[in-house]
């Protein structure tokens, strides 16, 4: 552990020296690093880009002008469109940044690291595990499918997150976020649409960050798809369930086939709508049925059958779950499937 001096501020942040407050304590260098990467960060923005800020007036009102139908919180967004501008230009107000302040920095860990941040990466994440207490999050990156392991410093509020926009900094074998963080929660029906919006973001990750370019994540990251003549069928389907739960499952079991067969997502969801309808009451976990159904559809109705075990993981039960289900529904269903192929 890299050693403190006694005379230094105390890394906790109390104001007093480290000998009169946690001198006898035992402190978390990697915490010390976090905290100290933090406030460079907040010294960048607060030192280096609130001066600038009426030079980037007209992008930040093309930014906001934009993104209101579908984002409309200008406070936040001004503040991590000062992080982003600040990564602008030839060297960038970042970069300018760094080369000021490396020479000034005591601790030969974050000098190291600093090394390595003149150029955040930009990412879009899906975000698989929050650890509250360590402040940790895994994401998984939506285009090339890498894993972050990432440190989340205290001046970010903590709230469940299903998606984000984030630059990222490598912090030895973690990441820290540079700036803010742009969050988006979404149900399971949205989040094909918006991996569908992700995939077309510009290949070049260096155009996410330029005004427009900001535009469009933005908009792929929080847009919610309006349904179109097409796809009311689901609703009609959905509006005579009595369970919320049993309308969302449908939405999920749609998302499933259009992803899988999108030919077959109609049969799928007509014939869980119609269980939902006729046995609703009994059922009790909705998920086991759409397992069922689609392991069904598979069998009976496709050349590329899916085992029970497939089928199962796709919506979070076991397979044995699905085997039992089956033995109960596939008469019914057969009969269901043949009655639909005669009316399409």
């Amino acid at each position: 552990m890299q050693e403190i001096g006694r005379n230094e501020p105390c890394p906790c942040g109390s104001g007093k020296k480290y000998k009169k407050c946690c001198a006898n304590k035992v402190v978390n260098i990697e915490t010390i690093l976090v905290k100290d990467q933090m406030d460079l960060q907040l010294s960048f923005l607060n030192e280096a880009m609130a001066p600038k800020q009426s030079t980037f007036k007209k992008d930040y009102e093309y930014v906001l002008q934009e993104v209101q139908e579908v984002f409309n919180e200008p406070q936040f967004l001004t503040v991590f469109l000062t992080y982003i501008f600040g990564l602008h230009g030839q060297p960038s107000s970042w970069e300018q940044f760094l080369d000021e302040r490396k020479p000034s920095i005591e601790r030969a860990r974050l000098q190291e690291m600093v090394e390595n941040w003149q150029q955040p990466k930009p990412v879009v994440a899906e975000v698989t595990q929050m650890e509250e207490l360590t402040r940790e999050v895994e994401m998984t990156d939506l285009i090339s499918g890498e894993v972050y392991k990432v440190t989340i410093p205290e001046f970010h509020s903590w709230a469940p997150i299903d998606y984000l926009f984030t630059m990222l900094l490598p912090f030895e074998d973690k990441w820290v976020p540079f700036g803010f963080m742009f969050p988006s929660v979404y149900t399971k029906k949205e989040a094909a649409a918006l991996n569908s919006r992700v995939e077309k973001l510009a290949e070049d990750r260096s155009e996410w960050i330029v005004t427009e370019g900001v535009v469009e994540v933005i908009k792929a990251l929080v847009a919610r798809e309006q349904t179109s003549e097409n796809e009311g069928w689901i609703n009609q389907m959905t509006e005579p369930l009595q369970s919320d739960q049993q309308k969302e499952a449908l939405h999920e079991l749609k998302s499933f086939w259009d992803e899988r067969d999108e030919d077959l997502s109609l049969f799928a969801c007509h014939i869980a709508s119609a269980y939902f309808t006729e046995h609703g009451a009994k059922v009790r976990k909705p998920a086991t049925y759409l397992a069922t159904f689609s392991y069904l559809m598979a069998q009976h109705a496709t050349e590329l059958p899916m085992t029970q075990k497939e089928a199962g993981e796709a919506f979070d039960v076991t397979a044995s779950s699905v085997s039992s289900a089956a033995r109960k529904v596939e008469e019914w269903f057969v009969g269901e499937l043949e009655e639909l192929k005669k009316q399409s």
